[in-house]
């Protein structure tokens, strides 16, 4: 029974080549040479495979909204290195935040992407000093972050309305959502927790 080897792919690979290479007794650098062909040849194969995917995700990054040019990008070949030279998809990645933050700030929502929704509505839903719930306590008005489902079925039921309202409150803290249930009201609040 052969032992577990404790040597990396590459230095397995490496001792191959050398008991091939004495099996049939040729020269070491025909054995080296011929492993510097190959290894090149699974390193070529692996960056086509890496382009491939960074286009392919780029593709759906982009979407076909951002207008781009064509000298940029050579959409020819789909293992073809894609993005603009010395950007990685963090530029699409950039350009889709702005998008997105231009088409609130003009309230097209329409244009908006169901992706860029579900983002906006995760963020909407870590801000819990945004959708509050009026507690009383011993004659004592509390104003509490709405929490948990009761906060994401608020914030799934308002609609696009919402971003408006976020618009708001980031510009004015003391701006907020007052909720009962489904209801809510529109407030200006006398305090502002920072």
């Amino acid at each position: 029974m052969e032992g577990i080897s404790l040597l990396s792919r590459e230095q397995e690979m490496k001792k191959v080549f050398f008991q091939l290479g004495k099996r049939f007794e040729l020269p070491k650098e025909l054995i080296i040479s011929l492993y510097q062909i190959i290894t090149n040849s699974i390193k070529y194969d692996m960056n086509l495979q890496i382009n491939f995917h960074k286009n392919i995700l780029s593709n759906h990054l982009c979407g076909h909204t951002i207008e781009i040019n064509d000298n940029l990008l050579r959409p020819e070949n789909p293992l073809q290195y894609r993005i603009p030279l010395g950007k990685g998809n963090e530029w699409f990645i950039k350009n889709e935040s702005k998008r997105c933050k231009v088409i609130l700030y003009h309230g097209l929502y329409n244009q908006l992407k169901p992706r860029d929704i579900l983002l906006n509505q995760i963020k909407i839903y870590g801000d819990y000093k945004f959708i509050l719930k009026l507690r009383i306590i011993r004659c004592n008005e509390y104003y509490e972050s709405l929490e948990d489902m009761e906060r994401i079925e608020f914030i799934n039921n308002l609609g696009i309305d919402l971003f408006d309202y976020y618009a708001e409150h980031l510009e004015d803290h003391s701006y907020n959502l007052v909720c009962q249930g489904y209801t809510y009201e529109e407030t200006w609040l006398d305090f502002v927790e920072e």
